[in-house]
């Protein structure tokens, strides 16, 4: 067992990362109070009941698996899913799934009733290593993905590796997209340990030691820019302005992990090309992202149509594209603005 702190003052809250947790869950989970369970069928039938075995006193409520749970529409039934339950202000929203579970969870614990605890209990690799961890919220809006949401840290997070064992194996190698992200912006020895193994070599015990180097990381940027103000919290970005708009112009066809893989190649050939990365290094990224079986190239779209929505991206500034560039394998990456035409000749070049 792993335990990270992510050290907010008040609003301080443990990450904790242990094979076999789900056995022992009511262990952590809090005895007062009501709690509400939200999580998809997919993972209920899976799952569902082995959770109600910790929870005494529960209401369960299921929502879409996938980006179709992060609608308005979706949060106005969980809220109203809520108020029925008889929820109040010193209950518990838990969230059982991937990211899209935990951004609509977390973004209905925010507002319901000014706000309200929620645990989150990530069932997807992307969601233990990334969105479970640092408060982001958030719901899409037609024009964009995350455009309204809002911060709420949660009260605990609880990985249990065990998870992944069901998990389709595109949706491991897409969560291993934000592993490679981690380690091209600050761990050298996890990309190191990706470099060494294949998928089928990769262990729970390994997967513990991943998840929990990528959570302190995940930490380590919250702690110093909790709501991204600083432009410090920016280089967990890294590949995810490209990559939110190649994703969502697909339509979701590709998902979020493979729209990050495609972004954290650009962006690295940005940072080529202004003498930010080295030859090398830009190679040992592509080559990992193709070695776990990550898309590289860009998919048929319109590029006028992918700026457009860059420019939208909440990065974005007075009509300019701010970008991560990775500065070196384990190295902090800089946030620079590029230029639409260099943006552009890059598009080109990965079609």
């Amino acid at each position: 067992m792993q335990e990270i702190r992510v050290a907010l003052g008040a609003r301080s809250y443990r990450v904790v990362v242990e094979s076999g947790l789900i056995d022992v869950l009511r262990e952590y989970i809090p005895a007062k109070g009501r709690k509400a369970l939200v999580t998809t069928p997919i993972i209920n039938e899976l799952y569902g009941g082995k959770i109600a075995g910790a929870l005494d006193d529960y209401e369960l409520i299921l929502v879409p698996d996938g980006e179709e749970a992060k609608q308005w529409s979706i949060v106005e039934s969980l809220l109203g899913k809520l108020l029925d339950a008889d929820l109040d202000r010193k209950s518990t929203l838990i969230a059982l799934g991937g990211g899209t579970v935990g951004d609509l969870a977390g973004f209905a614990a925010s507002i319901y009733m000014r706000g309200i605890d929620v645990i989150h209990i990530p069932t997807t690799l992307l969601a233990m290593v990334d969105s479970s961890i640092g408060g982001k919220t958030a719901v899409n809006h037609p024009k964009g993905k995350n455009l309204v949401g809002s911060f709420h840290q949660p009260s605990q997070v609880l990985i249990d590796p065990v998870f992944l064992e069901t998990l389709p194996e595109r949706e491991i190698r897409s969560g291993l997209s934000e592993v490679i992200k981690y380690g091209v912006i600050a761990d050298v020895e996890l990309f190191e340990l990706l470099e060494s193994k294949d998928l089928d070599e990769v262990s729970l015990e390994d997967m513990v030691e991943i998840i929990a180097r990528c959570a302190a990381t995940k930490a380590y940027y919250v702690e110093r820019d909790e709501e991204d103000r600083e432009g410090i919290r920016a280089a967990l970005n890294y590949g995810h302005t490209l990559g939110h708009a190649v994703e969502t112009l697909s339509k979701h066809v590709l998902n979020h992990g493979e729209g990050v893989a495609i972004g954290m190649i650009a962006v690295a050939l940005i940072s080529r090309e202004n003498d930010l990365l080295s030859e090398a290094d830009y190679l040992r990224i592509l080559n990992l992202v193709e070695k776990y079986r990550l898309p590289s190239k860009i998919p048929t779209l319109d590029h006028a149509e992918i700026m457009e929505v860059m420019h939208r991206d909440k990065k974005a500034e007075e009509g300019k594209i701010r970008f991560v560039l990775p500065s070196g394998i384990g190295r902090e990456p800089v946030l620079r603005y590029v230029g639409d035409e260099t943006v552009e000749r890059i598009l080109e070049e990965l079609s």
